[in-house]
């Protein structure tokens, strides 16, 4: 693996072990006092949750050679709820069971470096779950897990609103008023308890919204690429953890994402909850394809519109393209379109990994990004926001011309 054969810190290694080992041998609460890890002091920079996991390998082991064998395990048995996922929803379908859990295994091992080396699949595999159970008509438990899942990584939190907003279009006021009660209470009732034992879990937040520019963010692509045609100054420092992007340019763009992911997270609720009224009441057939629409979409922006685009997220996409290839399947796709979206999102997926290898594997923390790497970078982007516009043009025709479904 690209980690162990080269000088990239280990995040397991380097990051998750000295957090489990002092919450169980120094005793350290979350939240409440820095920790050594990657060579310095470190604050806590995940949601509550996210320690629970980190912390459940570190019961298991004595070592840190042993606490990566656990972490593994930890993270294949959340690849199997998720394999067993795929099942039910290829059961809903009515699709070939082996091909969907083919296709999620394919999906999720072309990422296996950051299957292997981060957390990042136990959201993205409750994110899974929390759709079957909305497949499945469980809505309470749907509410639940995805709070869950946003106790453990902030980003399932933006398809809170999308399912709200499928219940109203459903006409189910009830379902969505029990389901905000379920997911607020148990967020509020998770951080409760961290207050109650004199600790800040929301201190995470701070560490996000004062990161600046990351080197793999969509955006960062333009200083970086001006850079290397010499129309602009832009260099890498290393800070929060990640290789950062910084000059005039790359400042003002880093400053400008965060509220413009609000701007356009808040339109594209604001669209899905019009135009969803409008289709339940003239093409009812129109909103489970619109909500997976949607739904993707939202995730899509939280990622795309933001000054961070580490690799790993690219795992957070995997269980809603899932759902948008079998909604478009049962919508008789004829034209192809999720088949050629799947395809773009493979070559993402690719050159995620090769984006891993040359700019991560082959140069060192904090130095300037190779013509080759910038390149490698601007590809990778470049397929990623052509995904995302790709997709909100056909939400946009799903909306506006509904006669032609």
């Amino acid at each position: 693996m690209i980690v162990e054969f080269s000088d990239i810190p280990s995040s397991v290694r380097d990051g998750y072990w000295p957090y489990a080992d002092a919450m169980v041998s120094g005793h350290v609460f979350p939240y409440t006092e820095d920790v050594w890890a990657y060579d310095k002091w470190s604050t806590w920079e995940y949601p509550p949750l996210a320690y629970l996991f980190i912390l459940i390998p570190r019961l298991f082991s004595w070592s840190v050679s042993s606490y990566q064998a656990a972490f593994l395990a930890e993270t294949f048995g959340f690849f199997l709820l998720g394999l067993w996922c795929s099942e039910r929803m290829a059961v809903h379908y009515k699709v070939s069971r082996f091909g969907t859990m083919m296709f999620y295994s394919v999906l999720m091992l072309l990422m296996f470096e950051f299957l292997a080396d981060r957390f990042d699949i136990i959201p993205a595999v409750l994110t899974m779950l929390a759709v079957v159970f909305v497949l499945e008509k469980k809505n309470g438990a749907a509410f639940l897990v995805l709070a869950v899942a946003t106790l453990v990584k902030l980003y399932p939190a933006v398809l809170f609103p999308v399912l709200l907003i499928y219940l109203l279009s459903k006409g189910d006021r009830r379902e969505a008023l029990r389901g905000a009660v379920i997911y607020c209470g148990a967020g509020l009732l998770c951080l409760g308890a961290f207050f109650a034992m004199g600790s800040d879990p929301l201190s995470f937040m701070t560490y996000h919204t004062d990161r600046p520019l990351e080197i793999e963010a969509p955006i960062a692509s333009l200083p970086e690429f001006l850079d290397m045609l010499g129309l602009t100054d832009a260099w890498v420092g290393f800070e929060y953890g990640s290789d950062n992007l910084y000059g005039d340019m790359a400042d003002l763009l880093g400053d400008i994402m965060l509220p413009l992911m609000a701007v356009v997270l808040l339109m594209l609720y604001a669209h899905y909850f019009y135009w969803s009224a409008m289709g339940r009441r003239k093409v009812p057939a129109k909103v489970p394809m619109d909500s997976a629409l949607v739904a993707l979409l939202a995730l899509m922006t939280f990622v795309l519109v933001s000054t961070v685009f580490s690799g790993q997220y690219v795992i957070w996409l995997i269980p809603l393209m899932i759902l948008y290839t079998m909604q478009a399947h049962a919508e008789d796709d004829r034209d192809g379109r999720s088949i050629n979206i799947i395809t773009w999102f493979i070559a993402v997926e690719v050159l995620t990994q090769l984006n891993f290898l040359v700019n991560f594997g082959m140069r060192g923390e904090g130095e300037d990004l190779s013509n080759i790497g910038t390149i490698v970078l601007l590809v990778r982007n470049v397929a990623a926001v052509g995904i995302y516009l790709a997709l909100t043009w056909e939400l946009v025709k799903r909306d506006r011309f509904p006669e032609r479904l």
